[in-house]
């Protein structure tokens, strides 16, 4: 049995879900949980959605954003769904995962991430690396149960493909991304709010805190990897919050000779967050990534790790606390 059927058999078999979304939820994590909850609702279901991290304010536009919560209960949850979810860890649950995983409730794992240690934990992975975004997945879900596509389930996986197409310029950007969207719209998804609200309204206190990151940029003329960092001292002196940083990496990856583009930032635990982005065919920034206990795309991909930012020459490098 394919993963589609299984997935189908455990949704129309049970009632009551918990999805989970990964840490720092960003477009596309929110707007397929959103949307995969709705479906759910709109087949008699209950559906708990859940994200360790507070919902950055540049998506509160989403509709139904107001519904994710940032912890759970065990409770009876008959299924658990995890999208988005790179790597286990960035469930932010891993602890309560494994117990539920131990009373044998079924876990089923919805992404377009390449393989990963969520893999050996799930039960049903449903994962396609080619697809552009977690959204496209979801979509393929609802459209395969002949599930009805609202204007708000429209919108938010249109959130959800705009983000991670880099508002349709990434190389994920492929003639099935334009026909889903087609459709989409057609069913009145909002694109022009979601445009509006992630890619044409930037506060002046954002825009400085990029000013600061932009200033320190440093090109390693040998590997072409762009580098940049802030700390919370920017932060605090630009008046901005950890959310200000999304969409920085991206501006920093249009350097026409740049290979990857690396952006090191201090969290407000201490830990060093790394966004590595990258545009070229021959480079994965997810094997950069693995090296520092995070993964992700080939094109995108980050880490969390405790350690402090050290500037050098011609590059920013994190030198990891248990070494110094």
């Amino acid at each position: 049995m394919g993963s589609f059927s299984k997935l189908k058999k455990i949704i129309e078999g049970n009632s009551n879900f918990l999805l989970i979304g990964h840490e720092s939820p960003d477009g596309d994590c929110l707007g397929s949980l959103l949307a995969f909850g709705e479906f759910l609702e709109s087949r008699g279901k209950e559906a708990r959605i859940v994200c360790r991290d507070k919902v950055p304010e540049v998506f509160a536009f989403l509709p139904g954003v107001e519904r994710v919560q940032n912890d759970f209960l065990m409770g009876n949850f008959e299924a658990i769904f995890l999208l988005d979810n790179g790597d286990f860890k960035r469930t932010g649950f891993s602890d309560r995962l494994r117990e539920l995983d131990k009373k044998k409730v079924p876990i089923i794992n919805i992404d377009h991430h390449q393989k990963n240690d969520l893999w050996k934990i799930v039960n049903v992975n449903h994962v396609d690396s080619e697809a552009s975004s977690t959204s496209e997945l979801v979509y393929d879900i609802i459209f395969g149960m002949s599930g009805n596509i609202t204007p708000k389930i429209a919108t938010l996986l249109l959130c959800g493909i705009y983000t991670d197409t880099g508002g349709f310029q990434h190389v994920n950007t492929k003639e099935r991304v334009f026909e889903i969207t087609s459709v989409l719209l057609g069913k009145g998804g909002k694109l022009k709010e979601i445009s509006q609200n992630l890619s044409n309204s930037k506060p002046s206190s954002m825009l400085r805190l990029w000013g600061v990151a932009l200033s320190r940029l440093k090109i390693d003329a040998k590997t072409g990897i762009v580098t940049s960092m802030i700390n919370q001292k920017d932060l605090i002196e630009t008046d901005t919050t950890e959310d200000d940083v999304s969409g920085l990496v991206n501006l920093m990856n249009t350097i026409p000779e740049s290979q990857a583009t690396l952006l090191l930032y201090e969290g407000s635990d201490g830990r060093i967050k790394g966004s590595l982005r990258t545009e070229k065919e021959g480079v994965d920034v997810s094997k950069m990534a693995k090296e520092y206990g995070g993964g992700g795309h080939k094109r995108a991909a980050g880490f969390s790790i405790e350690g402090k930012i050290i500037e050098e020459e011609n590059r920013w490098r994190i030198k990891i606390e248990s070494s110094i």
